[in-house]
């Protein structure tokens, strides 16, 4: 055998080493994904089940609602506390959030309250930041325990208290000034 033959044989055999470590490496470094079976977890299958059978036709229930997607800060600047407060919970979701069935305007937001696991420090229900945005939004919030049962009946009445309408008490305006009908009396309209 001569010398050309094999650094011919060698260059072949080191070209298809290299090759199939490329490939090799690009089969790995692919992303790989797996699908999730179900939307909810079961806790929270659970209470979409209990709340489907409340409300019947009432309203609509949409799941796994960013919170950021429908409550924001009033102030345009991103310096406000109420930003950074909607940051530390913006990405946070809404398990539930029930629409009215006639223009799927929202009508309150469902939280469901977790069990205390053993072991692991948790937050009182009355500390979450959550609680006060909505109310500083104006925004019902319903706060359900997870259970394994839930009665139709205290799910309705719970849900009839969170959406009824309040009278409106704004402690801060943002500066604009409505006109009121003693007002309209003073413009000199032509």
């Amino acid at each position: 055998m001569n010398w050309t033959s094999l650094t011919l044989a060698a260059a072949i055999l080191l070209t298809f080493l290299v090759l199939q470590r490329i490939i090799r490496s690009r089969r790995f470094t692919r992303a790989s994904y797996t699908r999730q079976d179900f939307l909810l977890s079961p806790e929270e299958r659970q209470l979409f089940t209990a709340l489907k059978q409340a409300v019947g036709e009432d309203y609509a229930i949409f799941g796994k609602i960013h919170v950021a997607d429908i409550i924001a800060p009033r102030s345009a600047s991103g310096t406000d506390t109420a930003w950074n407060s909607l940051d530390d919970v913006g990405a946070a979701c809404f398990p539930f959030v029930l629409c009215k069935q006639t223009d799927l305007s929202i009508a309150c937001a469902v939280q469901l309250i977790q069990h205390k696991i053993p072991g692991r420090k948790a937050k009182s229900p009355a500390d979450h930041p959550l609680k006060a945005i909505c109310a500083a939004a104006g925004l019902p919030l319903l706060r359900m325990e997870a259970s394994p049962f839930y009665d139709r009946n205290d799910i309705r009445q719970a849900i009839a208290e969170a959406v009824r309408r309040e009278p409106l008490f704004i402690s801060q305006t943002d500066g604009r000034k409505e006109p009121t009908i003693a007002g309209l009396e003073k413009l000199d309209l032509p």
